[in-house]
């Protein structure tokens, strides 16, 4: 009789497929070919004797089955994860990798400087880092795939802690020779819609978060990266909310000119400093939580130029 035994490469492997909905995404997030990662999953669904995911779909989507063992799967994962870190806090030993997500919005300066600090301080600790969209962080979180997030979500699971880190002031801005900058002011809604609005879209897969500050039944633009919402409202090509600190050196230049939208919703938009009351933190965990704290209370900084209502 032969002992089959499923290894944690293989349940890891099949966790991330299916929260990245795709081997490719998978594979670059557990650091592994394409190829490795695929083989991993065929083995575990030899191991179990079934089919996993639906592999007629061009996406990586889950069978009735695999559905059934995700949830399981991440239980197994979480309590290896527990386990490991309340091995190494007994130990007193470092964790080898801590994972940080941050929204896109989110001022760089006060992330950098931390990041900066809690590397010299434990050169041994890799440190990765991500940005997402809107949901994106507070999902990777949920996910597990990171030990500390800051997110602009502010609706967070029981097993969250969580609290305001920061404020970040949303202006609606157009390039100057873009038709909207003759306007007046505020600009009527009617022609707002005739111009397209960029939008960022959200990097969550699993969860939905509702967009803030778009104008609905308007030309829309959907992009996947702030740098690229940028350059197109700079090319003139559309209007649009970017964070006070992404264009305070355009507004100074009048390159960009600030928009009076009464539809705006939100003129500031809030970061949440998030981990996960559930798993045991790290050393390193800890220095950065009580860094990204600490820098927090340096203040944001402000647009020169008029502010209005939006």
């Amino acid at each position: 009789m032969i002992l089959r035994v499923m290894t944690h490469d293989q349940i890891e492997a099949f966790v991330g497929v299916a929260a990245a909905g795709s081997f490719t995404l998978a594979a670059g997030r557990l650091h592994k070919s394409q190829s490795a990662v695929s083989k991993l999953v065929r083995n575990l669904e030899s191991e179990l004797g079934i089919s996993l995911f639906d592999r007629a779909e061009y996406r990586a989507t889950l069978t009735d089955a695999g559905r059934a063992v995700l949830e399981r799967a991440q239980v197994v994962l979480d309590r290896a994860r527990e386990l490991e870190a309340f091995g190494r806090a007994l130990a007193g030993k470092n964790e080898p990798t801590v994972h940080l997500a941050i929204d896109a919005i989110t001022p760089l300066p006060l992330v950098l400087g931390v990041l900066r600090a809690v590397g010299k301080a434990f050169p041994d600790v890799r440190i990765e880092l991500s940005t997402e969209h809107m949901g994106g962080a507070s999902e990777a979180l949920d996910e597990g795939r990171v030990q500390l997030a800051v997110t602009s979500r502010a609706a967070f699971e029981p097993v969250h802690e969580a609290e305001l880190w920061a404020r970040v002031p949303i202006l609606a801005v157009v390039h100057r020779e873009h038709p909207l900058a003759k306007v007046a002011r505020p600009a009527p809604l009617a022609v707002l819609r005739q111009h397209a609005q960029i939008v960022l879209s959200d990097s969550a897969r699993r969860t939905f978060s509702p967009s803030i500050n778009v104008i609905d039944g308007g030309l829309r633009w959907n992009v996947s990266d702030l740098a690229a919402k940028k350059e197109i409202i700079l090319a003139g090509l559309g209007w649009g909310g970017l964070p006070a600190h992404l264009v305070q050196k355009e507004l100074r230049r009048a390159t960009l000119v600030e928009l009076s939208v009464r539809e705006f919703h939100a003129e500031a938009i809030e970061l949440y400093l998030a981990r996960r009351r559930d798993r045991t933190a790290g050393v390193v965990s800890r220095a950065l939580w009580a860094g990204l704290r600490e820098a927090a209370r340096a203040e944001l900084p402000r647009p020169s130029g008029r502010r209005s209502r939006r």
